[in-house]
C-alpha cells in the first residue's frame, strides 16, 4: 500500500511537469500567429474601406494575459469482487486556459498622430534597415519628387490619374533603384545645422540615442566642447564629407527648412548614375494616403526604365495587386470577406514571380503599419474579453 501511494506521488509530479511545457508552447504560438493574423486581415481590410469611400478605423491588441490552471486528482479505487485485495488507482488530469486581451481602439490624437501625419524620414530609412527594396518603398510611402532644373521645378507625383508626371516619377524611383542594387547610393544623414555648441559634461549613452531618434547628433569637438547638431537624410551618388565647404553650406541651407517628411535626392552628373541626374526632393505620405493610393489599385499600368538607367530586378505594373473573387482562394497569404466578396493576397510560387512582389509588399506595409501604430502611453478605454 505504501509503495502504491510513493508511485501514485511520482506520477502525478512527472505529470504535472509534463503539461506545463507544451501547453505554454502551444498557447504562445497561437496566440502569436492570430494577433499577426488579425493585424493583417483589418490592413487588407482598410484598404477595401478606402477603395470603397469608406471611412478607415483601426484597433489594437495591446495585450494578452494568459492564465493556466493545471489541476490533477489522484485516488485508490477499493477492491470489488474477486480482486482478492488488490486495489486500482485512480489518476485524472485537466488544463484550464483562461486568457484576458484588451483591445484598443486607434482615434482621436492617436489617430491624427500615426495615420494622418505625413512620414518622416527617420521611419523611412527603418523600413531600409529591414531589408526592403529602394524601389518598392519608393512607390509605396513617396507621393511626389519635385526636381530643379535649370531654374525650375518638375513635379513629378506618384499618381496614375496624372499620367505624365506618374512616368517620370516611375522613372526616376527606377534610377534610383537601379543604383541601390548596383550598391551606387548613399543614404547618409548630413548636418543641416548646428543647434548648440559649448563646454558640457560627456553626455551619457541614453541622451546620445535619444538624439540620434530625434533626428539630433552629438559631437566632440574639444575636450570639453560638444556640439548638437541637426541631421537630415541625404540620398546622393556621392560622398557628402568629399563636398566643399561652400557646397556643404549651400546644402545645409538647402535642407534646414525642409519640413521632415522631405528627404533630399542629389544625383550629381559626375558620379556613378550621372547620366540621369537629378536635384531636388521626395516628399512622403501619410500612412492613409498609402492606403488611398493601395486602394485604386486598376488605374496602375507598366512604365519602364529610361535607357540611362542600370538594370532592376522587379519592376511590376501595380505596387499591389489585391485578387477579387466570389470564393475563397485557396493559396492565399492574407484573404478577407468584404460586402460579399473575397480580396486576397496570393502566396508566392518562386523568384521572378509577381505574387513574391505583392507579398513582400505587404509585407513591408505590414511593418510600416507597425511602425506608425506604437503602444499608447496614457491610459485609455479598452475593450476587455475574458474567456
Amino acid at each position: 500500500m505504501r509503495l502504491m501511494v510513493v508511485v501514485l506521488l511520482s506520477l502525478l509530479i512527472l505529470t504535472a511537469g509534463c503539461l506545463s511545457p507544451p501547453a505554454l508552447h502551444r498557447a504562445v504560438l497561437a496566440y502569436d500567429d492570430t494577433v499577426q493574423r488579425v493585424g493583417s486581415e483589418q490592413l487588407l481590410l482598410n484598404i477595401l474601406r478606402a477603395r470603397h469611400y469608406q471611412p478607415i478605423h483601426f484597433t489594437k491588441v495591446s495585450s494578452v494575459a494568459a492564465t493556466f490552471d493545471f489541476r490533477m486528482t489522484l485516488g485508490i479505487m477499493p477492491p470489488e469482487g474477486d480482486a482478492r485485495g488488490l486495489i486500482g488507482p485512480v489518476f485524472n488530469a485537466t488544463v484550464a486556459e483562461n486568457p484576458t486581451v484588451t483591445i484598443i481602439p486607434i482615434d482621436g490624437e492617436e489617430f491624427t498622430t500615426r495615420l494622418l501625419t505625413p512620414l518622416d524620414e527617420s521611419r523611412f530609412l527603418n523600413l531600409l534597415e529591414i531589408g526592403t527594396d529602394l524601389g518598392m518603398a519608393l512607390r509605396i510611402v513617396a507621393g511626389s519628387i519635385r526636381i530643379q532644373t535649370d531654374g525650375r521645378t518638375l513635379v513629378a507625383q506618384n499618381n496614375p490619374h496624372r499620367r505624365e508626371q506618374y512616368e517620370e516619377f516611375r522613372r526616376r524611383v527606377l534610377h534610383l533603384a537601379s543604383l541601390y542594387e548596383a550598391n551606387q547610393l548613399r543614404i547618409d544623414k548630413v548636418m543641416s545645422e548646428e543647434v548648440w555648441s559649448g563646454p558640457l559634461q560627456p553626455p551619457r549613452p541614453e541622451e546620445v540615442l535619444h538624439a540620434l531618434d530625434k533626428g539630433y547628433k552629438w559631437s566632440q569637438e574639444k575636450s570639453s566642447r560638444y556640439r548638437l547638431s541637426r541631421m537630415r537624410v541625404l540620398i546622393s551618388n556621392y560622398r557628402p564629407d568629399g563636398l566643399s565647404d561652400e557646397e556643404r553650406r549651400d546644402l545645409a541651407d538647402r535642407l534646414r527648412t525642409w519640413p521632415p517628411n522631405d528627404i533630399m535626392v542629389d544625383i550629381k552628373p559626375s558620379h556613378p548614375g550621372g547620366d540621369y541626374p537629378m536635384s531636388g526632393e521626395i516628399t512622403l505620405r501619410s500612412f492613409n494616403s498609402v492606403l488611398e493610393f493601395l486602394a485604386q489599385g486598376a488605374p496602375e499600368y507598366a512604365v519602364n526604365k529610361d535607357d540611362r538607367s542600370g538594370p532592376v530586378q522587379m519592376n511590376p505594373p501595380h505596387t499591389l495587386q489585391i485578387e477579387e473573387s466570389n470564393r475563397p482562394v485557396p493559396d492565399a497569404a492574407v484573404s478577407v470577406l468584404f460586402e460579399g466578396r473575397y480580396y486576397s493576397i496570393r502566396r508566392p510560387s518562386g523568384q521572378g514571380d509577381d505574387n513574391l512582389w505583392n507579398a513582400k509588399a505587404f509585407g513591408l506595409l505590414y511593418h510600416l503599419f507597425q511602425m506608425m501604430v506604437q503602444p499608447l502611453n496614457a491610459p485609455v478605454p479598452g475593450i476587455t474579453i475574458a474567456k
